[in-house]
């Protein structure tokens, strides 16, 4: 157990420090090109720092044959990102971010409409409106037409960030965009290969703390995969570069939705929503980390779309519901 936990912390500890080269870069990349940082934040930063919940959630479902894992991985990553913004917003209160950044709130819009595509065959079910052999939309054969619909927002919401208004900025790097490519590219290597064994790790954890894979998932799996977006927006805030960061969490949450999908079409020998709808527990958990998940996005969207807030008593409610929102999850999961 002891062994288990220092492996754990190990690789922790090494994604972090790859994440944090990695952002530096992406800084680096942003000063310049005109690309602008939402885009490069929400697209080519939020597949590096979501490749760890790619490579775990491919591995506990295909390898370890564990979907409850990935269900708790992907949901539990996008409820830890989200609080993420929250700290660093009231740990760098100075700063009044959600005065600043102007993009992302499409984005973050089509991550709401995921969430609620997500709920509603567990809905339906929950309520007796969905049985099992329904295979005429998907359920019970295959992948499932789910899948389809969540990667078609996930392209349009790579349209919507390509569309986003960039302001023309001056190069102000040192580097030369080879040397910058050349690292981005090396630190990146270095976080998604650190990834892969992270999912093993929290497996041995599971099965020697007989925790419930989702919740081990959302807890530990799902927090370890979330370091890289952690240390990418703590590093970004330093810099200043607030829509990169933004972008990264944004990005990431709507990229973490889309794996599900390309898993389940992967797998296609087994549909991953029938998993999740016969298994009362895992069914219950997840249906509790899409609730909460979401009320955290609308919390974050209004927190994006109202006026600018002067008085920062008043500026950091969102950031605090956001906090609370995770911290009765985990709460509640230990509780039930």
């Amino acid at each position: 157990m002891v062994l288990l936990f220092a492996q754990y912390f190990l690789l922790a500890f090494i994604v972090i420090f790859a994440t944090s080269k990695a952002s530096y870069f992406i800084d680096e990349l942003d000063k310049k090109t005109n690309i602008g940082g939402a885009l490069i934040g929400g697209l080519l930063l939020a597949t590096i720092t979501s490749m760890p919940e790619f490579i775990t959630s491919f591995t506990a479902t295909v390898v370890l044959d564990d979907p409850g894992l990935a269900f708790g991985n992907v949901f539990g990553s996008n409820l830890f990102n989200i609080l993420i913004l929250g700290v660093a917003d009231i740990v760098f209160i100075k700063h009044l971010f959600f005065n600043k950044v102007k993009t992302a709130r499409v984005t973050n819009g089509l991550v709401i409409i995921m969430y609620l595509i997500f709920l509603l065959p567990l809905a339906l079910y929950k309520f007796g409106w969905l049985e099992l052999d329904m295979s005429g939309i998907g359920i019970g054969i295959g992948f499932n037409v789910i899948s389809i619909a969540i990667l078609i927002v996930y392209f349009l919401s790579i349209k919507k960030m390509n569309e986003e208004e960039v302001e023309d900025t001056e190069d102000t790097s040192k580097l030369s965009f080879k040397r910058i490519t050349i690292m981005f590219a090396l630190w990146s290597v270095v976080v998604i290969g650190s990834s892969y064994f992270v999912t093993v790790v929290v497996d041995n954890l599971d099965a020697h703390l007989g925790l419930g894979s989702s919740f081990a998932g959302a807890i530990f799996l799902g927090v370890a995969t979330s370091l890289p977006e952690f240390t990418a927006v703590f590093t970004l805030f330093k810099l200043k570069n607030y829509e990169a960061a933004l972008g990264n969490i944004v990005g990431s949450n709507i990229f973490n939705m889309a794996i599900l999908s390309v898993v389940d079409i992967i797998d296609y020998k087994e549909n991953l929503y029938v998993v999740l709808l016969e298994d009362d527990l895992l069914r219950e958990n997840i249906f509790l980390l899409l609730i909460l998940g979401l009320i955290n996005s609308i919390i974050l969207m209004f927190a994006l779309y109202r006026k600018k807030a002067v008085n920062k008593l008043t500026y950091i409610i969102p950031s605090i519901l956001i906090i609370i929102g995770y911290l009765v999850y985990v709460g509640l999961s230990i509780i039930l």
